[in-house]
């Protein structure tokens, strides 16, 4: 209920109203008949004659000038209670948040200097000081006292109106708190509910009264809402950025989105704007440049009646630094085209290291990619610690009699456990079909004798179905799969798919397993009325697996043209994918997407041994460089609760490139070098928190004033802001008598009624 200054007629509703002698209202009534009565009599004979009109109208005169006068004897008065002139405390919170500085209000002014309008210039904080102890607080995500208007910035990156709640309630505890006055938009934005709050001030009977600053409905704005995008990625990848895009007023709107790095625009694209209020995603397909952390800028094309600017643009760092090769272990059955091309394809790319084991001819091995004289030295690798120095295995076309099961079983949980990728290339074994190699696989292995006729055979026979020349046909999947692209641009992809020389042979395999999906498939033969797969991939346990049922993809380099980097670039696609999924023995995760000054920063640190193991007896240092070059060094704390993670905090309070280092110290005190320390970096940005649903929220505001007892008000209806005040219910509230006697208003009814009664007898001879 919202209260104000009662009058007569309410008091009279509301049972509120007496008279200060004791007169009971229904002896009043009986006194106001008989005055009527008496009146009547009076005029019952008269000097003049008059008609029963007259008599009547003279009558209701002269007995409406006695009954106020016998009113105002009586001495009425209406009780209610009223908050104690200054001897009650009410605290005024204004948000101060960048969402205040929106220019929504009439007059095209910010929401801040509306408040200063109404509060400071408009006398309102004046006339609250008049009645109350006033504290005046400001508050963002923090909340501060403040001294005047001088002290707000319009700088906080978020609203936390539960937290400014609990700490004016901290701050004012202990002093006769008549009550609080929240001005706001509403915006809030933190993890708090501000009416939870609100409900602890109404059970101890202190109203807060909510001022609601903007407008309800924002019509014409477009923001972005949210981006995601690779943190890290591998020299030369192409990489999606995924925007997602809310509008106000803009429907079927063409805008351009841009991607610049500094003053260069590096990729671009025009979208259309689908319905009012339903966020929509797009895509940009962007390649570093420069070798290091780059941060981009995102921009939305800024229309030229938006009323909200600051959401049009947004920052993001993409760590394109040199890092160390991923690993990759290939062993190879026999000398073939596709082992030749596919290490020729690697050449020249820094992100990944081919080391080979090539079986040349009986009991005859060659390595190639090798980093040391013992890498590879006994073959195929006898231990997990040696195998887990690899991100990703191929094998390609060698016989499952090369492995022992112990190696069989390593190589399966090298995918399920350690995270490693596995790639089988071309033909395969009909041995492996009951070993965890097909447990892997993201194909079913059946037995040659168990398939039709016209698709036994394989990759060794040129003249049958299964080995003629054919165009292979990329699935739904495989067009829109980062694996497969060979351009940005969905028709010059296809195009540039179409222009590849046709493949020579397949490997028929079973069907597809459930979960995997087929990314490039033979055009014409089938298996079980299924198209039979090309290239197939799924996940793993932690790890993925790719299988390629052809040996033929070299053809794809050698019928083109020698400048054409269209096979390099689709198994360099395909290795990077394997390999990047195989976690580090270092790794770092951060709590949120993106931080703004002032956010606290939680990292966290996974840690494995030799083995990949969780490591729960290791020492970690957190060093950080903030943008001013600034170290700080933060030891990391064991979480208890989960094996080999560790834990930091702190806070960020410049914008740019924070830059950080955690050193590991094993506690067997033997750790590789690789796993001894781990970079990362991460950067702070401007907020688009308070830029996003950033209309006046009415609603919430109505919620927090019902909740404590107050009232809601807009801005433009102040000015009743003072009596709700005043005349609502609090814990220092205190009974008042309000007398009505003394009212101007009565006594100018009185000298009017006695004027219209003398004019009137004056017009008819009466004496």
């Amino acid at each position: 209920m919202q209260y104000t200054e009662p009058n007569f007629f309410n008091a009279l509703e509301g049972g509120t109203f007496s008279f200060a002698y004791g007169i009971s209202p229904y002896l009043f009534f009986l006194f106001i008949v008989l005055i009527i009565i008496g009146v009547w009599f009076t005029y019952f004979k008269t000097t003049r004659q008059l008609s029963m009109g007259w008599k009547s109208f003279f009558v209701g005169v002269r007995s409406c000038v006695l009954i106020i006068l016998l009113f105002c004897l009586l001495r009425p008065v209406i009780n209610t209670l009223q908050v104690s002139s200054q001897e009650t405390y009410l605290g005024v919170l204004i948000d101060d948040s960048q969402s205040m500085s929106i220019e929504d209000v009439e007059g095209n002014i910010t929401r801040r200097a509306a408040v200063e309008e109404a509060l400071f210039d408009g006398g309102l904080l004046d006339e609250l000081s008049n009645s109350f102890q006033v504290r005046i607080f400001r508050f963002d995500k923090e909340t501060q006292r403040i001294a005047g208007i001088d002290n707000l910035s319009e700088e906080g990156t978020a609203s936390s109106i539960g937290q400014a709640l609990s700490y004016v309630n901290d701050q004012l505890n202990g002093l006769p708190l008549g009550g609080l006055v929240l001005i706001s938009d509403g915006a809030d934005n933190s993890d708090v509910d501000p009416v939870i709050a609100a409900q602890d001030f109404g059970v101890r009977q202190i109203p807060i009264f909510t001022l609601g600053v903007g407008q309800e409905n924002i019509p014409q704005d477009i923001g972005i809402v949210d981006v995601s995008a690779a943190k890290t990625v591998l020299e030369g990848s192409v990489f999606t950025v995924e925007v997602a895009v809310n509008h106000q007023g803009y429907e079927g709107q063409e805008i351009e989105l841009s991607i610049n790095d500094g003053e260069i625009m590096v990729v671009s694209d025009v979208v259309t704007l689908g319905a009012e209020g339903v966020t929509r995603r797009f895509e940009l397909e962007l390649t570093p440049e420069r070798p290091e952390l780059i941060v981009y800028d995102l921009n939305v094309e800024l229309q030229t009646d938006e009323i909200i600017g600051e959401n049009n643009s947004y920052s993001f760092l993409v760590d394109n630094t040199e890092k160390a090769p991923l690993d990759i272990l290939y062993i190879e059955g026999h000398p073939r085209n596709e082992y030749k091309f596919i290490r020729r394809a690697l050449e020249g790319d820094n992100s990944l290291r081919l080391a080979t084991y090539l079986q040349t001819g009986p009991e005859k091995y060659y390595r190639q990619g090798i980093e040391s004289p013992t890498e590879l030295s006994s073959g195929f690798p006898t231990d997990k610690e040696e195998l887990y120095q690899y991100e990703a295995i191929i094998l390609g076309d060698i016989e499952e009699s090369f492995f022992n099961a112990d190696q069989l079983q390593m190589i399966e949980d090298f995918v399920a456990e350690r995270g490693g990728g596995f790639l089988m290339s071309g033909m395969v074994d009909e041995g492996f079909v009951s070993t965890p190699i097909a447990d892997m696989l993201p194909i079913s292995l059946v037995e040659e004798n168990f398939l039709p006729a016209h698709l036994r055979g394989g990759l060794r026979r040129g003249k049958h179905l299964t080995g003629e020349l054919y165009y292979p046909r990329v699935t739904n999947n495989g067009e829109f799969s980062p694996l497969l692209r060979l351009a940005s641009e969905d028709a010059e992809n296809r195009r540039l798919w179409q222009q590849l020389p046709e493949l020579q042979g397949v490997y028929v395999t079973g069907r597809i397993k459930p979960g995997a999906t087929v990314l490039v498939e033979h055009p014409l033969l089938q298996y079980q009325n299924q198209a039979i797969p090309v290239i197939a991939s799924q996940r793993y346990g932690s790890g993925r697996s790719i299988s390629v049922a052809t040996a033929s993809t070299w053809r794809w380099q050698m019928m083109l043209p020698s400048g054409d980097q269209s096979h390099e670039t689709l198994w360099r696609q395909l290795l990077r994918w394997l390999s990047v999924s195989a976690p580090e023995r270092i790794s770092i995760d951060f709590d949120r997407e993106f931080y703004n000054v002032g956010d606290e920063v939680n990292v966290t640190a996974t840690v494995l041994n030799d083995e990949y193991e969780p490591d729960n007896d290791a020492t970690l240092w957190m060093q950080t460089e903030d943008p001013l070059a600034a170290l700080t060094d933060i030891p990391m704390e064991w979480d208890i609760e989960k094996d080999g993670v560790y834990r930091s905090s702190f806070t960020v309070e410049e914008e740019g490139v924070y830059s950080m280092l955690i050193d590991v110290a094993s506690a067997a005190g033997n750790a590789a070098a690789d796993g001894s320390e781990k970079r990362a970096a991460f950067v702070v940005t401007p907020s688009l928190r308070e830029y996003t649903n950033a209309e006046m929220d009415s609603g919430l505001m109505a919620r927090i004033a019902e909740a404590s007892g107050g009232a809601f008000f807009n801005l433009a209806d102040s000015t009743d802001i003072v009596s709700a005040i005043e005349f609502t219910p609090n814990a220092y509230s205190r009974e008042i008598q309000i007398d009505l006697w003394d009212r101007p208003w009565l006594l100018a009814l009185l000298i009017s009624l006695l004027c219209v009664d003398w004019i009137a007898r004056r017009m008819k001879g009466l004496s």
